[in-house]
């Protein structure tokens, strides 16, 4: 029960795309995520943070105070908050699928005072990134999207020439939290994706507790 209840609470971390099967090209389920304020006290509890360390991450990727940062899968703004933190001289764009939930993110900057951090709505094979950024970041949602070859190949010309692509996403194994085995996409197979897509990795991190952290630049043309 345990297990289910936290496996639960991982789905409501991410996007709103769940895949069938572990093909690789699969159909995705569309979940009900129109209660974004319900969903927040989950997505927001602070028993993520201890597994999800937001604080060690963000150092990881060694973000400069005027970066332009997009978060693909951004929900009610667990990682867009903070990066907005971080880059005062800077701008955060979160997207989501989920018209309620850009909605929310959009309100929680207002009422926060965060004027560096607006949050917009994508598509499931387009997140409609509007100018090239410093950083895409995408944690806990990269096994939810379809197509994933294509889907980054459209998107090189969205970085900037130095610009980074993030990855954090669950291990395989047996882990108290994250997706069942089967939905897992290991670091392996991410990076040989990736690669297709004309990307380069730079950097491989395993020392979050459940998961691994990937950055990739872009390849030469």
């Amino acid at each position: 029960m345990k297990k289910i209840i936290k496996y639960l609470l991982f789905l409501l971390c991410t996007s709103a795309v769940l895949p069938q099967e572990h093909n690789y090209k699969h159909q995705s389920v569309k979940h009900n995520f129109s209660n974004a304020e319900k969903w927040a006290k989950m997505f927001e509890n602070s028993e993520r943070d201890g597994w999800q360390q937001p604080d060690h991450v963000i150092q990881s990727i060694g973000i400069q105070p005027n970066a332009f940062i997009v978060d693909i899968g951004s929900a009610t703004g667990y990682f867009p908050v903070r990066f907005a933190k971080v880059v005062p001289q800077g701008k955060v764009i979160g997207v989501d699928v989920e018209k309620d939930m850009v909605d929310y993110l959009n309100d929680r900057a207002q009422k926060e005072g965060i004027n560096n951090l607006i949050s917009i709505l994508g598509e499931f094979h387009d997140p409609k990134i509007p100018e090239p950024a410093d950083i895409v970041f995408i944690c806990n949602t990269y096994h939810h999207i379809d197509d994933r070859v294509t889907y980054f190949k459209n998107i090189k010309s969205k970085f900037r020439p130095d610009g980074k692509l993030v990855i954090v996403d669950f291990r395989k194994g047996d882990l108290p939290v994250g997706p069942p085995d089967k939905q897992k996409i290991s670091p392996k197979h991410v990076i040989k994706e990736l690669e297709k897509a004309g990307f380069v990795l730079t950097q491989h991190q395993e020392d979050l507790p459940y998961q691994y952290m990937l950055t990739f630049k872009l390849g030469d043309y």
